[in-house]
């Protein structure tokens, strides 16, 4: 499947990329029953779920965060951390959204367009310096 292949090379770049920027950085096994993460990252005490999604056309539609995401992401915030979404564009851009604000964009949106992908997130390298 030409979609998964895609997805996980970027699972694969984004797990390179943090270990550049110093984060213990894995890529979960894909499994047939699934797992609620792409990635697990952890720097400094502190570890940060992340779902990866390929944006075609920068255009991220919300109904692809999945049921077990949405709960385990939801499960996770009561732990005092926060999960996110990494979304790379097609310019090979890497945004970050956090699942607060990608539930915020949830209460009244189907999608997410290039110009509210960065209203709600921040770059990757914002994202590292948010991470201390």
């Amino acid at each position: 499947n030409n979609n998964r292949k895609t997805g996980t090379s970027f699972e694969q770049q984004l797990c390179i990329s943090l270990s550049g920027y110093g984060f213990w950085a894995h890529n979960l096994a894909q499994k047939s029953q699934g797992q609620p993460f792409d990635v697990i990252a952890a720097r400094n005490g502190k570890s940060y779920p992340i779902d990866c999604k390929v944006c075609e056309k920068d255009i991220f539609r919300l109904e692809r965060v999945e049921e077990n995401q949405y709960s385990a992401m939801t499960l996770w915030r009561q732990t005092g951390n926060e999960g996110w979404f990494a979304l790379r564009m097609t310019t090979g851009e890497v945004w970050f959204i956090s699942f607060e604000n990608m539930e915020r964009a949830m209460l009244t949106r189907r999608s997410l367009y290039w110009p509210e992908i960065k209203q709600f997130g921040i770059t990757l390298e914002e994202w590292v310096s948010k991470c201390t």
